[in-house]
Formats: C-alpha cells, structure tokens, sequence
C-alpha cells in the first residue's frame, strides 16, 4: 500500500518553497539549463542529481537515501524530505523563472536505495509557478495544481530514461490533475454529507479531443448500490470540478467531457458549449 505523500509538512515546502528566490537569480541560458542547474544543486544544496531537457519539459532526477520511508506495507516520504525536496525544488524554480528556455512543465523523479523500486513524481506546470512567484496563486491551490504520484516498480532500479515522460502536454497534464482533484472533491463531498460511498482512485486521459474520466464510487459494503439520483449527483460533483479547472487555465481545445462510473458504466458526454453550466 502505497502512503498518501501529502501530509501537511510535506505541502508547506512541496506548495511554496523557493519560490522567492526566482526573481533574484541570475539568468541561465538554454543551452547550459541542465548544468547549470545540476551545478547549482551540488554547490548550494549538496544534492547529486541527473537532468535531461525533453522538448519543453525539464525532468530532473534525485537519487537520495533516506528520502522516503516504509512501515510494513506504507510507503511514504520521511522526515528529512521536506527540507531535501524543498531545496531541489527551489533550485529547480532559481534556474526556470530566470532562464531564456522554452520550459512548459518540470518533472522530479524521486528514489531512494533503502526502499527499492519506489519512485515518487511530482509535475508542475511552469505557467503556474510563475504565477505562484508573482502571488497571483495561492499556496493551496498551487498545490492542488501539483501531480505527486507514488508507485511501485519491481525489478532493477531505473532512471529518467525509464520513468519521465515525455515531453508533456497541458491537456494531458489538466486529464491527470482532474482525475486527482475529482477524487479529492468526492471524497470530501461524501463524508461532509454523511453518504455511506467510498471513492476509489479515479482516471483520466485526453483523445481525440474529448477529456475521459472514469468515476470509481462504490457503495460501503454491506449497503445497497448507488441509486440512479446519487450516480447523477456524482455526475454533477466531477463536472462542476472539471468546468471549473478548466476555466481558470482558460483551456479550450477540447470537444467533450466523457464521465464513466466504472461500477455500473454508466456513462455522461458533454460538448464544451454545455461545460459552461457547469461552473
């Protein structure tokens, strides 16, 4: 079982750290982003780390024991990893916002030797740490705009080679930070309400111009399935969240939203003229 990585200690550095600092760096050029930037790491942080530039996404590497953690079957970040991810990602944020590159996103790829074949991921869209810089973003909300993802790999260590993206793409990024975010909305909205559902992982991709996000809500065990009225108010729930993200990064190309709950398939297709109702 993999442990939530978004404790409250982790989102202070993970949310905000170093972001300051951005404006009063000196300029780094494209063509020495990687050096400089690695440079910076071992010099000021003391932190050995392995970088590589794919098309318009920086994805960086740190290799660091003690970083995370395991208690039996959770795994989760330790102690130390909010002073140590704070200072990479305010390296990473120094050379960004004072660079002459073409960066649309960043990726930190995260291991340590003490717990093998875990690999934590954190994504960020460069437009939103700007924005953060420049106090046009909220620490909670740039936070909620961060992709972490913890997972498991058998076999033999990997690195950027194996594990980063591709160069990403926004509306790819908005499909995996919608899932999420519907998640925690769900979740949230059925406890404040006292409805006896669980919230299992959702997904979401983007193909062929259409957002698709499966919706895994269950029932508790021992109650009857979701009626028809609760199925549509889960509808409601995920769409209200995706108008909304949608709107704030003023996204447009997109033709539709397709909604699945994944326990009965049921299944909702909106045109983006009617997302708008939505908000």
């Amino acid at each position: 079982m993999l442990k939530d990585v978004r404790g409250r200690g982790a989102f202070v550095c993970l949310a905000v750290g170093g972001l300051l600092l951005g404006a009063c760096s000196p300029s780094y050029r494209q063509d020495q982003l990687v050096q400089s930037l690695t440079a910076i790491c071992a010099t000021d942080y003391h932190l050995s780390v392995s970088a590589r530039q794919i098309g318009q996404t920086l994805a960086v590497h740190l290799h660091h024991d003690g970083i995370l953690q395991q208690q039996g079957p959770q795994i989760g970040l330790a102690e130390s990893a909010n002073e140590v991810l704070g200072n990479l990602l305010e390296a990473i944020h120094r050379v960004i916002l004072s660079s002459d590159a073409r960066l649309n996103f960043y990726v930190v790829l995260v291991s340590d030797a003490t717990v093998p074949g875990a690999y934590l991921t954190i994504i960020r869209y460069v437009e939103d740490v700007r924005r953060a810089n420049a106090n046009m973003l909220p620490p909670t909300e740039f936070f909620h705009r961060t992709i972490f993802d913890l997972k498991l790999v058998s076999g033999q260590a990997l690195g950027l080679d194996q594990l980063s993206p591709d160069d990403i793409q926004l509306e790819q990024f908005l499909s995996w930070q919608l899932a999420r975010r519907i998640h925690t909305h769900l979740t949230d909205a059925l406890q404040r309400h006292g409805i006896p559902a669980d919230v299992g992982p959702c997904s979401g991709e983007f193909r062929n111009g259409e957002f698709a996000f499966t919706l895994n809500v269950t029932s508790t065990p021992g109650r009857a399935g979701l009626d028809d009225a609760m199925i549509q108010h889960v509808f409601q729930d995920a769409t209200s969240v995706i108008a909304q993200v949608l709107s704030d990064y003023q996204f447009k190309r997109f033709d539709h939203v397709r909604l699945t709950h994944l326990p009965t398939g049921r299944s909702l297709l909106l045109p983006k003229t009617r997302l708008e109702l939505f908000r």
